[in-house]
């Protein structure tokens, strides 16, 4: 067994929207980062790589990949971690942001999610927060996760 887990940070400004667990959140903000900026998809794919022993994203990805969809990150850490003979056992994460509220969203995020890691039901935990209006500006998501050997399952 091995556990993983990541955090992400980025700041907000004004805008018409960002990606969350490969999900299209329409507001009146977007991520400032250097790719899509989807912190989800960013935590669960660091929460992979660290799980393995392999670093983080900035091992495998630098700031010379501007605009790199985060389904690219994600498949890249999924290939490492399929490649170790390891699978998901489950995730549990909490996206921290003041507007907009999440609620409605997480449903289709989790189902997204499931699509993408190819993950039954009941795998994925999705929590949502916020600062209580302390950090208006900035998105956050922490992740951790289990994996196993496919063998021990």
């Amino acid at each position: 067994m091995r556990v993983g887990n990541s955090y992400d940070l980025h700041n907000l400004k004004t805008g018409t929207g960002f990606f969350l667990g490969g999900i299209f959140i329409s507001c009146q903000y977007q991520v400032e980062a250097v790719s899509d900026g989807d912190i989800l998809l960013h935590t669960i794919s660091e929460a992979i790589i660290g799980a393995l022993g392999l670093g983080d994203l900035g091992d495998w990805f630098d700031e010379t990949n501007e605009n790199i969809n985060s389904e690219v990150i994600l498949k890249k850490a999924l290939t490492l971690m399929h490649n170790q003979n390891y699978q998901i056992i489950n995730i549990d994460t909490t996206i921290i942001v003041d507007e907009p509220k999440l609620t409605k969203y997480k449903t289709q995020i989790k189902a997204n999610l499931q699509e993408l890691l190819q993950l039954a039901e009941g795998t994925i935990n999705i929590k949502a927060t916020t600062t209580e209006q302390n950090f208006r500006n900035i998105i956050q998501s922490y992740t951790t996760l289990l994996l196993v050997k496919k063998s021990e399952r």
